[in-house]
């Protein structure tokens, strides 16, 4: 497939925009209390790109934790990456038909050279688990299904650990970023760490690119604090977005029949409230959604006689991650996960070197499937859908994904003002935890 385009490919993708009422700023006719100074209340994400994505915070620095010098290459091309047209290059999907689900808004960022002189890569020990996670799901198992096309990955977990488990499995699946948001010093979603991490992985990920198969399996990177619990009052700014997914006709138009949803841990029993129509949709046409908690790949430490320079063997420790904790249950992820369709018989390859053929019957799997069937619920999102086919999108509720700043003069003097009701995040994240 020719990959030859437009730098400016994205522009057509700016498909979240439903009608002129989210974009409109609607002036408050109340006052803050200082004289000349009013309070605007608007999109967040449209306040930022008419006023800078720190509007109201220009004097404050974002804050990284777990920030690197280098790239998950090792080097220093990462700096590369801070040009907006190089990093979504790298992120983009490898097949057309996924184009219209990734979302472009926070690399577009970079745009700003403020942003781009205070980014930096970052690894942290969440990342290094989600993308060894990742990359032993597509060695030893993913490699060896015979249906992955016919399944649509959805990975929903904190963004910087999406992104670490995408790259994990670049190469096998086609990644379609969806970070949907700006970056900003008060963001109630920490998104310049998604972005961070994102141009930590992205020489990385633009090379395995080359080795996706077509057709090949999609997988969405959603972050999992996109929908973070906000309240007015204080001086937060309020950068929430909502999930943007493929509806069941697009999947069913592609050939899937299964969406295997990637999250966290056991301790998460339904899907975010943003994608509860979708998922319940999916069922009902004969879609199934099956949950996979990546926590189910365990650390394990081995004890492995390990050849030293001088030619003799020492015994070291390994940390190596299987499927329910140990290799007799690592291949029985591809019985229980049967809709990937494995051969019947599976290979294993040892990281320390060495392999066996096994007979996926005689696996004995430690752990099961968590037992889940979409249904549906009230959230502030239902019903919120807009358009169809490859147009999908949301439009945002009421007081969602919206920020009131304080103006002067025309100038804009802070973020938050005290003024309207509180606005609760309590509907977020469908009762999801964040452990790894």
């Amino acid at each position: 497939m020719s990959h030859t385009r437009s730098t400016q490919w994205w522009q057509a993708l700016d498909r979240r925009t439903f009608g002129t009422g989210a974009l409109a700023f609607a002036a408050l006719a109340t006052m803050s209390g200082c004289k000349g100074e009013e309070a605007i209340a608007g999109d967040s994400l449209e306040l930022q790109r008419r006023h800078g994505w720190n509007l109201g915070a220009e004097e404050r620095r974002l804050f990284f934790r777990n920030t690197s010098s280098v790239d998950a290459t090792g080097s220093e091309d990462w700096k590369r990456y801070t040009d907006p047209s190089r990093l979504m290059a790298a992120w983009r999907p490898y097949s057309r038909a996924w184009e219209p689900y990734m979302a472009t808004n926070l690399m577009q960022a970079l745009e700003s050279s403020s942003l781009r002189q205070q980014i930096r890569p970052i690894f942290s020990p969440a990342m290094d688990r989600a993308f060894k996670r990742g990359e032993v799901l597509r060695k030893d198992l993913l490699s060896q299904v015979t249906k992955g096309p016919e399944t649509f990955f959805i990975a929903d977990l904190p963004g910087p650990e999406t992104v670490a488990f995408g790259a994990g499995l670049a190469g096998w699946a086609d990644l379609i970023p969806t970070f949907d948001n700006w970056p900003h010093p008060s963001g109630v979603v920490p998104s310049h760490e998604t972005l961070a991490a994102m141009i930590y992985y992205a020489s990385y990920v633009q090379e395995q690119k080359k080795q996706v198969p077509e057709p090949s399996p999609g997988l969405l990177l959603l972050d999992s604090r996109r929908l973070s619990p906000y309240t007015d009052g204080g001086d937060q700014f309020d950068n929430r977005y909502l999930a943007n997914i493929p509806l069941q006709d697009a999947l069913r138009d592609r050939g899937i029949r299964n969406v295997l949803y990637v999250v966290p841990n056991r301790d998460q029993k339904q899907e975010s409230d943003d994608l509860n129509d979708e998922f319940v949709e999916y069922k009902a046409n004969q879609i199934a959604v099956s949950v996979f908690p990546l926590s189910d790949m365990e650390a394990v430490q081995e004890r492995v006689a390990e050849k030293q320079p001088d030619g003799t063997t020492q015994t070291v420790m390994h940390q190596n991650y299987y499927y329910g904790g140990g290799f007799g249950s690592h291949l029985g992820f591809l019985m229980l996960y049967s809709f990937l369709a494995p051969r019947p018989m599976a290979f294993y390859n040892s990281p320390y070197g060495g392999g066996r053929r096994v007979t996926l019957n005689e696996t004995r799997p430690t752990r099961r499937p968590p037992s889940y069937t979409p249904r549906p619920r009230p959230t502030q999102f239902s019903g919120t859908r807009v358009g169809g086919g490859s147009g999908v999108g949301r439009s945002k509720p009421t007081g969602f994904g919206r920020t009131t700043v304080r103006s002067s003069g025309g100038r804009i003097t802070g973020v938050g003002s005290g003024v309207g009701r509180s606005r609760s995040g309590s509907f977020g994240r469908g009762g999801f935890s964040t452990g790894s």
